[in-house]
């Protein structure tokens, strides 16, 4: 049985979510013009790191934290992600998160 972990990546370890980002769309009307909001995650074992959609039942709350707490990512992780292509949003983006999570203010 596999332990918890991404699918794809071989050590199988524990993903750590570590930030949110947005995943572009062609939409250009509302919250929709700014992209779908997406998880980070980072493997704890090897560093890979992963986008994942986050789910209806998701936790706002726990997902706003953890935007929060992107704002101190080391500067080896945003190297990785840029590496990756992949856009950590920052406390310049907390309007769009705050919509995306609990509707406009």
């Amino acid at each position: 049985m596999f332990e918890a972990g991404d699918r794809l990546a071989v050590c199988k370890a524990r993903m750590q979510p570590i930030g949110l980002t947005l995943k572009r769309t062609r939409k250009k009307y509302g919250l929709a013009q700014y992209g779908e909001l997406m998880l980070i995650h980072q493997c704890e074992d090897c560093g890979r790191v992963s986008v994942n959609r986050i789910a209806a039942d998701d936790n706002a709350a726990l997902l706003f934290d953890i935007f929060k707490g992107s704002f101190h990512l080391e500067s080896h992780v945003k190297t990785v992600l840029a590496a990756d292509g992949i856009h950590a949003l920052d406390s310049g983006d907390g309007y769009i998160v705050h919509a995306s999570l609990f509707g406009w203010p």
